[in-house]
Formats: structure tokens, sequence, C-alpha cells
């Protein structure tokens, strides 16, 4: 996954956990000088990110505390669980790193 796509999904790991469950909603993002940065489209308790030109980003699910986060192609990025407290900070987890890289890196994972 490239630095655009993580930077990306960084960026909007702190806007999944404040959205509530609203059915085919999309939402556009923009720059600081007004460029776009993607959408993002929600359908149930799944987002779908999309960058500048359409291109998929990724998606993430969330499950009760927790929202699974994945990137373009499928592939886990991490979990983010939501804060007990409503002041607490998101906590984020990196998916474990694999035992079989070579093996992932031809078949995917």
């Amino acid at each position: 996954m490239n630095k655009v796509a993580l930077a990306g999904i960084s960026f909007l790991l702190g806007y999944l956990v404040g959205l509530g469950d609203v059915e085919a909603q999309t939402t556009y993002l923009y720059g600081a000088q007004g460029q776009s940065l993607g959408t993002v489209q929600q359908s149930g308790n799944t987002q779908y990110f999309y960058g500048p030109q359409g291109q998929s980003v990724g998606s993430a699910m969330r499950s009760g505390n927790t929202t699974y986060v994945y990137g373009a192609q499928g592939q886990s990025v991490g979990t983010v669980m939501a804060p007990a407290a409503p002041l607490a900070m998101p906590m984020y987890q990196a998916p474990t790193p694999s035992m079989t890289p070579m093996y992932d890196s031809i078949f995917g994972r």
C-alpha cells in the first residue's frame, strides 16, 4: 500500500469513530486549499474510501466498539477501538505481522 493511501486511512480513522449508522451516504473530503482528497461512502456499518481520482483506498467496518480497517486489496490494515470515555483517544492496533510474507506476497493474504 502506498504512503498516500496510508496517510488517507490514518487521516480518516478519527472520522470513522464518530460516524453513526447512516444508509448510503457520501462524504466529500477537501484539503486546506480546496483540493479534493476523495470521498467516503457509507453503506450500513461499512465505509468505503476513494481517492481524488476515484481509486479505492480501502474500507472500514464497524462492529460494536471496534472498527476494522482494510486496504485497497482487502488486506487488514488494523483495528481501532472506540474509547470508553467521551474525551479519550481511540486506540489503533496494527495487524499481526505475517509468519509467511513470501507466501502472502504471491497468493495474497
